[in-house]
């Protein structure tokens, strides 16, 4: 498994979707569209026809972007396995980088994450980087490709599909064809398919693909020399080089947000930006970037901050760039939004089935698709306002990790807010309410004394309890819900109640202990009283 899916696996949203049907197979035809890399390899190759281009996600530095066929087209296997088809195009750059003065250093938690995940030759790759298949091995030597432009040698490599149940697995095949771009440099060719009869088809595309392969000369992006102050500039100018290498993809703006996206519906896209801008003035509400923790960017060689406390600054001081400090407000004004075309761009984008979007926080990526052919676009724009508050606290708390009925009963909560002339207003999460009926109907619900300490493999379904997820995020929406709205509006409220969700958050970045943040927002409640107004209010 990659190191894509491993991260993702630990942080999409569980937003419940129905599995989307797949179209029906598109062998792969080489086609005369040109796919074209002049910003930093000097490359070009022909493409399959009528194939999308997916760029690859932040975090995996092999990958230069792979073509899959629009629908989700496969090819079965036989029985319930199938193959998804694509044909990645993967780098292997061992250019050395620059030194960074010694003063410059600092651990890079991204960097070791991205490097750890980093195949150093395409047999590490094929082990462990691609995720369509398993058990990939080396079924033949290295061949010389005649008819190649530049010196090309291809094999094949064979693995078991990873749809199918047990020995219903079926085996699958790629064609891999690697060049030398340079010294330094690889570049390889892979492509996917079935065993059967049928190989030699695919075999024969991929083969065409790999002949027309050459050489192109390196042009950059032409972009002006980045200010090392101006982070905004600098993720600009990344963004624009990565837009430059990704045909179909473009690139928006807004006065806090970078919007990447293959989507042509500038409707949408316009709607998008104006949602996103909104949301974020409610955020800058409920979490004012006053209060933001000040991050560190120069570290002693044993990693430890420097001496001083930033809030104890004048604001001015604050919210200056330096070589000490760097803004938390001026790094969220570079948050990254992905939008997808569809469902299956999604999905071979590296989304998760059954999730409408995602906040990936080591690529500081925010990732979703138009819902509108399953669950309607209002179902987008709820993942939007969920995913966005993730995003939103991430540049001024960090990667903190809360009790799950805050975190995602929080993003729950925003949800559900109502878009109208342009602004955000309250409003309930529907869903979530709608099935949180049949928790309190039935005397479901967890005991809130138990549930608020919660971990969160029990609230995505791993419990005694037999809950599934969306009944545990109908009752951290619940809770939040009630925490927010309740003072004048809730029977018997008692004013201690006004501070659990701010002692919470506030004990927790200062301790990062979860028992202690809990046992400081509750310090004094009558549970009972407490369950009771709860259950009354949400009825």
């Amino acid at each position: 498994m990659s190191l894509h899916r491993l991260v993702l696996v630990a942080l999409a949203a569980a937003c419940c979707l129905p599995t989307v049907a797949r179209g029906a197979p598109q062998e792969p035809k080489i086609g005369s569209v040109w796919y074209e890399e002049s910003v930093d390899l000097g490359f070009r190759v022909k493409t399959p026809k009528d194939w999308d281009f997916i760029p690859p996600n932040p975090l995996d530095k092999n990958l230069i972007g792979k073509y899959a066929p629009p629908n989700g087209a496969h090819v079965s296997l036989g029985g319930d396995a199938v193959a998804f088809l694509s044909v990645w195009m993967v780098k292997f750059d061992h250019r050395s980088t620059p030194a960074k003065p010694e003063a410059d250093r600092k651990p890079d938690t991204k960097q070791m994450m991205i490097e750890a995940g980093t195949a150093k030759d395409i047999d590490a790759w094929m082990a462990g980087g691609i995720d369509e298949g398993a058990a990939w091995h080396r079924a033949g030597e290295w061949k010389a490709l005649k008819g190649a432009d530049i010196p090309c040698n291809w094999t094949l490599y064979e693995g078991t599909s990873t749809s199918g149940a047990g020995s219903d697995r079926k085996p699958v095949r790629c064609y891999v064809a690697k060049f030398a771009l340079s010294d330094a440099v690889d570049v390889a060719i892979v492509g996917i398919g079935p065993t059967d009869g049928k190989w030699r088809v695919y075999e024969k595309a991929f083969e065409t693909m790999a002949k027309s392969f050459q050489r192109m000369e390196v042009s950059g992006t032409g972009a002006k020399p980045i200010d090392a102050t101006d982070p905004r500039a600098e993720k600009r100018a990344q963004l624009q080089a990565e837009v430059a290498k990704s045909p179909g993809w473009s690139l928006y703006e807004t006065p806090n947000y970078f919007v990447i996206s293959s989507y042509n519906d500038k409707q949408f896209i316009e709607e998008l930006e104006v949602r996103l801008e909104a949301i974020r003035a409610i955020f800058e509400k409920d979490y004012p970037p006053s209060k933001a923790r000040r991050i560190r960017v120069t570290m002693h060689e044993e990693g430890e901050e420097e001496e001083g406390d930033d809030e104890d600054k004048p604001v001015e001081e604050q919210h200056s760039v330096t070589a000490e400090t760097i803004d938390p407000l001026l790094l969220s004004r570079c948050s990254v939004v992905r939008v997808c075309k569809d469902h299956d761009q999604y999905i071979q984008y590296g989304g998760p089935q059954g999730t409408g979007g995602y906040w990936l926080a080591p690529a500081e990526e925010l990732v979703v698709f138009d819902d509108k052919q399953v669950n309607g676009t209002a179902a987008t724009w709820s993942t939007l306002n969920h995913e966005a508050f993730h995003q939103y606290i991430f540049y001024f708390y960090g990667a903190i990790a809360p009790h799950s009925w805050y975190n995602e009963g929080t993003g729950d909560y925003y949800s559900g807010f109502e878009f109208k002339n342009g602004k955000f207003k309250l409003g309930p999460a529907i869903g979530r309410k709608s099935n949180l009926k049949d928790i309190t109907s039935t005397g479901r619900h967890v005991p809130l004394k138990e549930f608020v300490r919660w971990s969160k493999a029990k609230y995505y379904g791993q419990n005694e309890r037999r809950l599934e997820p969306w009944y545990c995020y109908a009752q951290g929406w619940a809770l939040v819900w009630f925490l927010r709205t309740g003072e004048g509006n809730v029977k018997g409220w008692q004013k201690s109640w006004n501070g659990i969700l701010d002692s919470y958050l506030e004990t927790l970045l200062n301790t990062g202990e979860l028992d202690q943040a809990i046992d400081k927002a509750f310090e004094g409640v009558d549970w009972d009283a407490f369950e009771a107004a709860w259950l009354a209010y949400i009825g």
